[in-house]
């Protein structure tokens, strides 16, 4: 993709995110999270293809997944008030729907287009689908890991935020008190993903979050992780499990060598 396109997409895109603004504010709030979480990830797309993509328009693909990856979430709330998928509609899918209906992708080069849709249809699956081809394979990664980055950034401002200006959506509606799950506090000491269906909690759901480290991709990922304090500032805001941050500080320092 050539500069001067992804140019005119993030054009349309702040027109898209414009059209779903709202004068009512826990509306609002939630609208603008997935708008900065959107251009967030573009850039953790741009820090992370540097290093694993070849050639400028290569680059620039990677920013353009990173831009539109979450694209299904604006009409995805203005139905259902929720960014929770199993209650309301795959973001992922939604957001590949939207695309074609909305956005002035079609004259794309073939290869990228597929590459596009793909990436960002399975964004969010649990693993990563067999039968994709390499190239599709290689942006799925990247976009996973530039995701993970950016939405440890929210989860660690909402907490830091003042309640009455939190976006009410990104806590998907779970309560904050109760003790971990103990099979969600296994699955992170077996270094394996969280089920969201073990989640009761906040605090399960952070333990979820951080056990997405054992699903990134690329040495710069753990590298960037390590670097922005992530894993100490949402341990931080739950209660303390001994041991636990050591642990997951040595995976991911071990990773950064990989």
């Amino acid at each position: 993709m050539r500069r001067e396109e992804f140019v005119l997409l993030r054009g349309w895109f702040q027109g898209f995110c414009e059209s779903f603004y709202s004068a009512e504010k826990e509306d609002q709030l939630n609208i603008k999270l997935k708008e900065r979480h959107s251009f967030g990830v573009c850039e953790n797309m741009s820090l992370i293809a540097r290093q694993y993509i070849e050639g400028e328009e290569g680059i620039v693909l990677a920013e353009a997944v990173g831009l539109l990856h979450d694209v299904g979430r604006f009409p995805q709330y203005a139905r259902y008030k929720t960014f929770r998928d199993s209650i309301s509609v795959n973001h992922g899918v939604l957001g590949v729907e939207t695309l074609i209906k909305e956005c002035p992708i079609s004259e794309m080069d073939v290869e990228e287009y597929a590459i596009l849709t793909q990436s960002i249809k399975y964004h969010n699956a649990y693993k990563i689908p067999p039968g994709l081809d390499s190239d599709t394979v290689k942006y799925l990664k990247l976009i996973r890991d530039a995701d993970k980055l950016d939405i440890w950034r929210v989860f660690i401002e909402y907490f830091d935020t003042d309640e009455a200006d939190r976006p009410s959506a990104a806590a998907l509606g779970l309560p904050l008190v109760g003790l971990c799950n103990n099979d969600v506090l296994r699955s992170v000491y077996n270094r394996q993903m969280v089920l969201l269906k073990d989640v009761s909690t906040l605090d399960d759901y952070k333990l979820l979050q951080l056990s997405w480290i054992f699903d990134l991709n690329f040495a710069t990922s753990h590298r960037l992780l390590l670097e922005r304090g992530y894993i100490g500032r949402i341990l931080g805001n739950m209660p303390q499990v001994d041991g636990l941050e050591s642990f997951l500080t040595a995976y991911v320092t071990e990773k950064t060598h990989g």
